[in-house]
């Protein structure tokens, strides 16, 4: 018996719309596959699949991700030649979103990370050098940090990165930075430096630190001392800035590396090209079979300079007895504002600090009697501070290779040599991410020859107004609170002599000498009546 026509219609209807639903899931469900493909959060939060959970087949989800992000940018590249974004590099979702999430990069690269991050993603050799502030830290730690995740890195496999730089402060700047971009990642990361405690850092090192931040010595300390520390896995080792490597640090790198694992890769970062960077890539580099795995990153001289015409840069005379009360006119007039201010010696920065206490000025102050540690914390407390001042020794700004970013940037005592100033200018124009620093120096009337040195190489400086008549009554009360506190009375005295001590030993004698100073003045700076004797021998 055939059936109705409209039965054999509505049957077609139906499969047609069963075809239909099924191609609609289909097309959902791809949508959703290529979502979760790059998606950069919590694999918990991704739609439920019926098959093995991301952390069970961690090692396979992440070699495929990497290989179609791979093919992604083989696309791009052809459309655009160029990268340009972060979007653009062949990264795991969870560094992607660590990335944005922290605002450690912006969407595009910086000329520094567009040109070493590929190579070093590669596997090759590289030495890099561009100014601080241009993106450095990011350019060997995103590569580090997807190293270790294509490699499957656990704690049990032990140390798989060492990154070394010069001073403290700035390990503990590159370990901020690599934790925030290791925070959606399994891979654990450490810090040792001088300073801290050993024993602490030896167990982290036993635990498994898969990416380790350290300064040489230390680090050298531990590859001697520290049974369990398993470093036999290492598959990079990276130096940051470089530049800033003194003779001794250089022979205790050379004696770390030939105790580390000769198959790893290499990469040299630093702010400008000299003969010691020179020397220690020969010695990191000379032993490669393959010379193209060794590539030279360097930015033009125009992007590497720092442009010092940008810089305001200003200067105020005043006279010796005056210095103080016109230095706490201008901090108290701009507590609202970050400023770092810098003195000769620790002594000197020891008795402002506590007269700027006195007078109820929050700071904080540096110098290289405390102890690492507590340079440490203090340094990293004033860079996260949105306003507030620091005090500063001047062999504490020598050694630092990184500054701060602030607003006022103070010389209260001259450079011993205008190339001081302008390497010390340097380091605060390049240093500057978000602020506009304003470099003011101080100087007395007999010091007025150092403008003109200044101007002979090319550097000019504004008359800045820094004017204390306001609070010149406060002079003579510093000096009755000085001499009735003996704590105060013994660091003016003390930081009296050390001010001498720094000024006798200038090179510059036609311009700093203590003959041409007026004993009784700089004694009225340091608020004493009666100048101490000063072994000026």
């Amino acid at each position: 018996m055939k059936r109705p026509l409209a039965h054999c219609r509505s049957k077609a209807g139906a499969a047609a719309k069963a075809e239909a639903e099924a191609e609609a899931e289909a097309e959902e469900e791809n949508r959703a596959k290529k979502r979760s493909r790059y998606y950069c959060g919590d694999p918990k939060t991704m739609k439920e699949k019926k098959k093995k959970p991301r952390d069970a087949d961690a090692a396979r989800t992440i070699s495929e991700e990497t290989e179609e992000q791979s093919m992604l940018l083989g696309k791009r590249e052809k459309s655009k030649g160029t990268l340009e974004l972060f979007s653009d590099l062949p990264l795991s979702p969870q560094t992607l979103k660590a990335l944005h999430e922290n605002h450690m990069g912006s969407l595009s690269m910086t000329q520094i990370q567009s040109s070493a991050i590929p190579p070093l993603l590669e596997g090759k050799d590289v030495m890099a050098v561009a100014r601080n502030s241009t993106g450095n830290t990011l350019a060997f730690l995103i590569p580090a940090v997807e190293m270790l995740c294509e490699q499957c890195f656990s704690p049990k496999n032990g140390t798989g990165v060492i990154i070394l730089c010069p001073t403290g402060e700035l390990a503990i700047k590159v370990h901020t930075d690599a934790k925030a971009l290791l925070k959606y990642h399994t891979l654990t990361s450490g810090l040792i430096m001088n300073g801290n405690g050993w024993r602490r850092e030896a167990e982290s090192l036993v635990k498994g630190a898969n990416l380790l931040v350290s300064t040489p010595s230390r680090l050298l300390f531990h590859l001697k001392n520290t049974k369990g520390f398993l470093y036999k896995n290492l598959k990079c080792v990276i130096i940051h800035e470089a530049d800033q490597i003194g003779i001794d640090l250089r022979k205790e790198i050379k004696y770390i590396f030939k105790l580390l694992p000769k198959k790893r890769q290499n990469a040299l970062f630093c702010g400008t090209p000299s003969e010691e960077m020179d020397e220690l890539a020969l010695f990191l580099f000379k032993k490669k079979k393959d010379n193209e795995h060794h590539i030279l990153v360097t930015l033009s001289a125009e992007k590497t300079k720092v442009n010092f015409e940008m810089v305001r840069q200003c200067y105020c005379v005043i006279p010796s007895k005056r210095r103080l009360i016109s230095l706490c006119a201008f901090l108290k007039r701009n507590l609202s504002k970050k400023s770092l201010v810098v003195f000769s010696s620790s002594n000197s920065v020891q008795f402002h600090y506590e007269i700027l206490r006195y007078l109820q000025i929050d700071c904080l102050h540096i110098h290289s009697k405390m102890t690492q540690q507590k340079q440490t914390s203090t340094f990293i407390d004033f860079c996260k501070a949105d306003k507030g001042i620091l005090l500063c020794a001047n062999d504490i700004i020598d050694c630092a290779s990184h500054l701060p970013s602030v607003d006022w940037f103070l010389q209260y005592e001259p450079p011993e040599s205008p190339k001081d100033y302008i390497h010390t200018l340097g380091q605060v124009v390049a240093s500057q991410e978000d602020r506009k620093a304003h470099p003011i120096l101080f100087l007395m009337q007999e010091e007025s020859k150092f403008l003109q040195l200044l101007g002979d190489m090319g550097i000019t400086l504004e008359e800045y107004q820094c004017d204390g008549m306001k609070l010149l009554d406060l002079s003579s009360r510093l000096e009755k609170t000085v001499g009735e506190n003996y704590y105060l009375n013994r660091l003016a005295k003390d930081a009296y002599r050390s001010y001498f001590s720094a000024y006798s030993s200038k090179s510059s004698k036609d311009v700093f000498n203590t003959q041409n100073l007026n004993f009784q003045s700089v004694a009225a700076s340091f608020c004493i009546p009666c100048p101490p004797k000063v072994d000026l021998s």
